[in-house]
């Protein structure tokens, strides 16, 4: 295992600046972004009593947010740090679903390749968020749930969104699968997309459910939270997170697997070469929501800027961190301007320690 420290700073400062030109200048590269999406609501309020029937909290409402989430969450981030998302994914033909829609379109994203489908449920997922008057700024999530439609697409339905991505992925500089389990991605559309990514030497971005690892064999990049990598630990029955990814990333033919640990910072996994961990330089975080979405992202700037697995690992911690600050649904995006902030304040912290 490799671990940044204090004695690589010097060369660190040059790799963030090369980094950080890259975010600056990242404009106008097609980037594919299938699967699922859905419509993330955000309820605020204030929470200082029990109900008196129940022990349950009370939250009095003071604020609704809303915004597109899942693969939509990546395409906005894509859009705000100047890349071209095209999102392919279906979507319910009910109030929910336009409401998505028109977020999208209000942001300038393009919308033409969302599906919309007569009788299926937009997924919304509501979060109640609450905190004591006395304590606004410690917020938690009281609730979350979740209304959806589960169901595969079926073929008849799906087999156009495919048609269009592979149509598309010659003419495109990356593809993001993003896997929620909500019937978007199956074995044979991910093999197909993998399949024709390669042949036009385009790279491949999985963010997989756990259940669905085998969808993603021959990525490019692979992502998994902190918790699904010790899952994955425990399932295969290893000592340790390392020996567990070198066996993933021989079995399913990865070329790399970013393990996303949150405060603990982001490791890099390589096929028969040791880890790399990029330690979070956060001292407080405040939330989690849209950190794989986040990670997509940079990713993807990283890509299609011809960056090393290395450097691309620190450009994922840095949007981490972006989204780990985050107070509000806006926060939970990653942008331009706060992906280039986290890099210039992470080498001005190294500049300082070295005096």
């Amino acid at each position: 295992m490799i671990i940044i420290t204090d004695s690589e700073e010097y060369d660190l400062i040059d790799h963030f600046k090369k980094i950080r030109d890259c975010v600056e200048g990242s404009t106008n590269k097609s980037v594919i972004v299938i699967g699922d999406v859905m419509l993330d609501r955000y309820i605020y309020g204030f929470a200082n009593n029990l109900n008196h029937t129940a022990p349950v909290p009370v939250l009095k409402e003071t604020e609704r947010q809303s915004g597109a989430g899942a693969a939509a969450h990546v395409a906005r981030s894509l859009h705000d740090l100047g890349l071209k998302p095209l999102l392919f994914a279906a979507i319910g033909n009910d109030p929910e679903g336009d409401e998505l829609e028109k977020s999208l379109e209000d942001l300038g994203i393009d919308t033409s390749n969302l599906t919309m489908i007569e009788g299926r449920k937009t997924t919304v997922k509501t979060r109640l968020i609450g905190s004591r008057e006395s304590l606004v700024h410690n917020k938690q999530i009281m609730l979350r749930w979740d209304s959806e439609d589960k169901e595969p697409l079926q073929h008849e339905l799906q087999k156009p969104i495919l048609d269009s991505v592979l149509e598309a992925i010659p003419h495109s500089n990356i593809v993001v699968i993003s896997d929620y389990g909500k019937g978007v991605i199956n074995p044979d559309a991910a093999k197909k997309i993998i399949s024709a990514a390669k042949s036009a030497n385009v790279p491949v971005i999985f963010d997989p459910k756990l259940t669905g690892l085998p969808y993603s064999k021959g990525s490019d990049a692979v992502l998994f939270q902190s918790r699904g990598m010790e899952l994955m630990r425990r399932r295969l029955n290893y000592e340790n997170t390392d020996q567990t990814a070198q066996q993933l990333l021989q079995e399913n033919d990865w070329g790399g697997l970013f393990v996303i640990g949150g405060k603990d910072g982001v490791t890099l996994h390589r096929p028969e070469k040791d880890s790399l961990v990029v330690p979070c330089t956060l001292t407080q975080t405040l939330q989690q929501i849209g950190l794989l979405d986040a990670a997509a992202a940079a990713l993807c700037v990283s890509l299609t800027n011809q960056l090393d697995m290395d450097d691309g690992a620190i450009l994922v911690n840095a949007a981490c961190e972006c989204i780990l600050q985050g107070e509000d649904l806006d926060s939970y995006v990653l942008t331009k301007k706060g992906l280039t902030t986290r890099l210039d304040e992470t080498a001005w912290q190294m500049q300082i320690s070295q005096r």
